[in-house]
């Protein structure tokens, strides 16, 4: 980008340290005072690296209107969550001496592939007015390695290790060459988790004395346990002899695709990497028992309202065209399956006490409560930018936003405290540090995103999986090897 000076001061105030992976940092220690105030951000950049006024352009990749405002705010408007993106961008651009210069590209589902063409011809003209890039797409469809993205782990400033950062992706590239990532720096990565909220006032009434918290803490929050959780709890509230939407539940779907939180809850991997390979796992024994168990849990008793979106009856609008469950915020049904980002719709008006959960795990055998995305946001650096001031911004917005966006969106959004005793915020720290990302969803630009056919079978009651599967399985691993093979 073209440089420009600009007057600057570098942030020495120490900040709270978000307590990405269940733990929290110290701020009253004693000691050096130096080093107090080097460690402050909780990166590693040089306490004087100045970029001299220089201007990094950030293209937004703002598919519907979903990503610019969780990335950017022009100015304070004493909306919580927009100043703490403000304060976001403020903090990085005074600590490094640089002008983030953002713009927003527009699209819907049918303009995705031509806003990829804009930006590869962008970068094929050497055009150096993009040095960053954050949005919907990671790309995969458009890149042969070091074509047009460059190698984030070999950046002068970019610690792919650090919280901030989803390091499942980095486990599950093909080669090496780490084109992409995904992380706090996007508010769309925090709050786009899937979670499960409870009505802990319901459960009062109904003699449910199950203290949830613990069952997660012990790790014998499993889908056999929620199952048991839920049994007995359907009540005929309007008496019309019909499961209805008027009537009481133990679990109600807000929608469809919140299904697919229980892919990674219970272990469900479409593929894994395994050296250099990504063998195909869809059709295995734990995929073909989970669906088993999910179609029978929501169709085999009257304890469950799946999700029928378009029906005004059982259903409202959530943010970015998904939906929330009616019954679940009128205070009828014990669980709801749904986002984080769902959760000031969810909550906002709730006359009941809540709590949130991640989804079970499979049994008590396994090791971790594992998390997804149903939406991400990716960065990337062009080759054409100027490698070492978009490496040092993207590390900074990184460690900036993973200390102040992190805990600001669970004490607005989930109206709890940030803190450690804080049942609520524990759950919230245990969702976000325990995302995962599926070889397949990874690269679905490329197969077809096949993740479709496990909610399907589930609310289509097609428990019969390894057929489902079948006819997929060799196209599938052919798709992936030629990945591979172009890496």
């Amino acid at each position: 980008m073209k440089k420009n000076a600009v007057s600057t001061i570098l942030l020495c105030a120490l900040l709270l340290a978000s307590c990405g992976g269940g733990t929290s940092a110290d701020t009253t220690t004693g000691g050096d005072s130096s080093a107090d105030t080097a460690n402050a951000y909780n990166d590693d950049l040089p306490a004087d690296l100045d970029l001299q006024g220089q201007e990094v352009g950030i293209s937004v990749g703002n598919y519907a209107n979903a990503y610019f405002t969780d990335l950017y705010s022009e100015t304070e408007t004493g909306n919580r969550l927009d100043d703490a993106v403000y304060a976001v961008r403020k903090e990085v651009e005074e600590r490094l001496n640089v002008k983030l210069a953002y713009t927003s590209e527009d699209f819907k589902w049918e303009g995705i592939p031509t806003y990829k063409s804009k930006i590869i011809g962008n970068i094929m003209a050497d055009d150096d007015s993009i040095d960053l890039v954050i949005g919907l797409s990671n790309f995969a469809g458009s890149v042969s390695d070091d074509q047009y993205f460059t190698n984030l782990a070999d950046t002068p400033y970019i610690d792919l290790d650090k919280p901030w950062y989803i390091k499942s992706i980095t486990e599950n590239m093909p080669t090496d060459y780490i084109y992409f990532t995904a992380g706090s720096f996007a508010l769309t990565n925090i709050k786009y988790n899937f979670g499960m909220f409870f009505n802990d006032t319901l459960m009062k009434t109904m003699n449910i004395n199950e203290d949830l918290y613990a069952l997660v803490d012990e790790g014998k929050w499993t889908l056999d346990a929620m199952n048991r959780l839920i049994a007995n709890t359907y009540i005929d509230l309007n008496g019309d002899t019909a499961a209805s939407p008027e009537d009481q539940y133990g679990l109600a779907f807000g929608g469809m695709t919140y299904a697919l939180g229980f892919m990674p809850a219970l272990e469900v991997n479409m593929f894994v990497k395994e050296g250099n390979r990504y063998n195909f796992t869809y059709d295995n024994d734990r995929a073909v028992s989970a669906v088993q168990k999910l179609c029978e849990i929501v169709h085999e008793n009257s304890n469950v309202y799946p999700a029928k979106q378009n029906n005004d009856a059982s259903h409202a609008a959530g943010v970015g065209g998904t939906f929330i469950s009616k019954i679940f915020i009128e205070g009828r049904s014990v669980f709801t399956c749904d986002t984080l980002a769902n959760a000031p719709a969810i909550l906002g008006d709730i006359k009941f006490d809540y709590g949130l959960l991640p989804y079970p795990k499979w049994d008590e055998a396994q090791k971790n409560y594992q998390s997804r995305l149903q939406r991400s946001g990716y960065a990337l650096i062009p080759v054409s930018a100027d490698i070492e001031p978009a490496s040092a911004v993207l590390e900074a917005l990184g460690s900036a936003s993973h200390r102040r966006l992190v805990p600001e969106y669970c004490e607005v959004t989930l109206k709890t405290r940030y803190a450690q005793d804080d049942n609520v915020s524990r759950m919230y720290d245990l969702i976000l540090s325990n995302i995962v990302y599926d070889p397949g969803e990874i690269f679905s630009d490329l197969i077809g995103t096949p993740s479709a056919e496990f909610y399907l079978a589930v609310f289509q009651n097609d428990p019969n999986w390894a057929s489902r599967i079948a006819s997929k399985t060799e196209t599938l691993q052919n798709q992936m090897d030629s990945i591979v093979n172009a890496g």
